[in-house]
């Protein structure tokens, strides 16, 4: 796991439960997006398939990922996992499998999950994967050994982005606007129009704090055309983050609706990701808040 930048305490605790044979049967990773939660598992199920970190997971008969590509997990999928975790492992000690953004699982798939969990089998080994834990159902966070992730520091992000050839400053400048988010900072290296992007959501926001309902609704409907609308509202609510911060500091008195404009950038953007919602719809709404 030398290859996950930060988290070393998480990692620790990981090659501990390895070292000693007490992998739990179950185990949550959550944190915040984009910081490594993925990779950490990947590179752990590596590390109990073969000491190699060569090893390709894509064709290792014993282990199975269940990813949501942003959209709700169905019943089927968690029954499919449950078939193959039911079979004895073919050339490994464990079988292995993973639920990306598990918070997207149905409840009917959760209540379906929950079965796996109470009739654990002795030779699987599970990781869910989640930014927004409360989602889940109790009962199955419950069942569940957390291993909570936090931001990468700004010096290990940029340490790591020199290391792939960023310069100092273009190093500085990413590791300031990723917010922590290893995932967001190396995608901005790689794709620099996203700098670009970022930069013109900024404007956008202000714009729109102080535009009329009728600018608001224009933008909307033009932003549905659109295909990073993810993005663009996830710059928005960075910059809210910050923005609350430096009220709390200041205890100003806009703290409490800066809260709650972030809560509805934060519900609007699991509507439009995972659900049928109309975007149109969700993003007046969301505009009327701000």
């Amino acid at each position: 796991m030398d290859n996950i930048i930060g988290h070393e305490k998480q990692k620790a605790i990981l090659l501990k439960l390895a070292e000693r044979g007490s992998i739990p049967h179950a185990l949550l990773f959550s944190g915040p997006e984009k910081v490594g939660k993925k990779m950490m598992a990947l590179e752990f199920a590596k590390m109990i398939f073969s000491k190699s970190s060569d090893i390709n997971l894509n064709e290792n008969p014993d282990f199975f990922m269940v990813s949501s590509l942003g959209k709700e997990i169905k019943i089927e999928e968690i029954r499919q996992l449950q078939e193959k975790l039911s079979l004895k492992p073919y050339c490994h000690p464990f079988k292995i499998g993973i639920i990306d953004d598990a918070h997207l699982m149905k409840k009917e798939a959760q209540n379906a999950f929950l079965k796996t969990l109470e009739e654990p089998k002795g030779d699987s080994i599970l990781i869910l994967i989640t930014s927004y834990p409360y989602m889940l159902l109790g009962t199955i966070r419950s069942r569940l050994q957390e291993l909570k992730f936090s931001l990468v520091s700004r010096e290990n992000i940029e340490k790591h982005l020199i290391e792939l050839g960023a310069s100092v400053g273009k190093a500085k400048e990413i590791s300031l606007i990723s917010s922590g988010q290893i995932g967001k900072a190396i995608d901005f290296f790689n794709n620099p129009e996203k700098v670009e992007l970022f930069n013109q959501a900024l404007e956008d926001i202000g714009f729109l704090s102080r535009a009329d309902y009728h600018q608001r609704f224009n933008y909307a409907k033009k932003m549905c055309e659109l295909e990073n609308i993810d993005e663009i509202i996830d710059v928005w609510e960075r910059f809210f983050r910050r923005k609350m911060i430096l009220e709390a500091m200041k205890k100003k008195d806009s703290l409490e609706k800066t809260m709650e404009i972030i809560k509805y950038m934060e519900r609007s953007r699991f509507l439009i990701n995972s659900t049928n919602a109309n975007k149109k719809l969700v993003l007046e709404n969301l505009f009327l808040k701000i």
